[in-house]
């Protein structure tokens, strides 16, 4: 080999090498850096707003846009919109948009609530008994395509209530403790702030607060689009560690958390520091949302929601176990 060859050869390896590493600086700077995440006004949602207030995000080198939501649902179709990149959502609109073709990713649980959701209904004598109560024809105020409709259609199941005696009425959560506390229907299934929001308008002692530990137990996840979620691995990771932090933060400076959160749902603290301990406040991923989800769908099918014919999505597909096996590994149990 002449030095003329020799020489062209190593310029060539040299070429190559150093485009090879423009080409992967290049792949991992195409990961976004900021990331707008949409966040229900809800106190589910705390380690987002908590992980944000405390500048969390900013120190793992992620800036984070929030957009605020009053339910998970309006937010989940900003999401689809291409409005957000994140959003923060309970899993029953994630399972009704999967089944209509929607390409989602699950990164992580943010927050289950402990114990159920309760029925707030208008007092009728002195002791609640589901069959007496519901002798008579009852109008109950959810939110459709939420969570909070696959609980009052368990609640029924539950005690034993036909759909002859009851009338399902849907509207915003924000309007929904206005018209209870109007007197234009007997009950309400919703989340809080709204829940606590309703009891207070109408009074708690003109109310049956009825809860039920081995009910529906709504689960707030943290979703994104599927091609976006697989692109972004890096940045999702950051985020995750962000609210890793909030978890932390939230376990050890209860107080000031709440003031926190309280900014964000309008609750006074007082009634936060009551319901505080029915949220779980932490990063996970469990066979328990995918059995959840799977319960959903097939309720979407009986009720008519989507076709019976139409196919259940293998709801493990869509959970990216991968950034939050990273940050928190016992934290993933699938």
């Amino acid at each position: 080999m002449t030095n003329f060859s020799k020489n062209l050869l190593w310029i060539t390896i040299i070429v190559l090498v150093i485009g090879g590493f423009a080409l992967l600086r290049n792949n991992r700077s195409s990961e976004s850096t900021k990331v707008r995440i949409g966040v229900v006004t809800v106190p589910h949602v705390s380690l987002v707003k908590i992980a944000f207030d405390k500048g969390f995000f900013r120190e793992e080198g992620v800036e984070v846009e929030t957009k605020e939501f009053t339910a998970g649902k309006f937010a989940l179709q900003a999401l689809i919109g291409g409005s957000l990149e994140l959003t923060t959502v309970a899993e029953l609109p994630v399972v009704l948009a999967t089944i209509n073709g929607e390409k989602l990713s699950v990164v992580s649980v943010i927050n289950e609530t402990v114990g159920g959701i309760p029925m707030i209904l208008r007092k009728d004598g002195d002791t609640f008994d589901p069959k007496t109560y519901f002798s008579k024809k009852r109008k109950i105020a959810t939110t459709i395509g939420a969570g909070v409709e696959f609980f009052t259609a368990e609640f029924f199941k539950k005690y034993e209530i036909p759909a002859s005696q009851y009338e399902i009425v849907g509207m915003k959560p924000e309007d929904i403790p206005i018209v209870f506390a109007n007197g234009d229907v007997d009950g309400i299934a919703i989340f809080e702030p709204f829940t606590s929001f309703a009891i207070q308008k109408a009074g708690e002692d003109k109310v049956f607060n009825i809860k039920d530990s081995d009910l529906y137990s709504e689960i707030m996840i943290l979703v994104g689009k599927e091609n976006w979620v697989l692109q972004n691995e890096k940045t999702i990771e950051k985020v995750l560690r962000a609210l890793k932090k909030a978890e932390t933060f939230s376990r050890d400076n209860p107080k000031e958390s709440i003031e926190i959160v309280s900014s964000l749902t309008k609750l006074d603290e007082e009634t936060l520091n009551g319901i505080w301990g029915t949220f779980t406040k932490q990063l996970g991923l469990n066979n328990s949302l995918i059995s959840t989800m799977e319960r959903e769908a097939q309720w979407a099918k009986d009720t008519g929601k989507v076709p019976k014919e139409t196919a259940t999505p293998n709801f493990r597909d869509m959970i990216f176990e991968m950034s939050l096996k990273k940050v928190s590994p016992f934290a993933v149990e699938l």
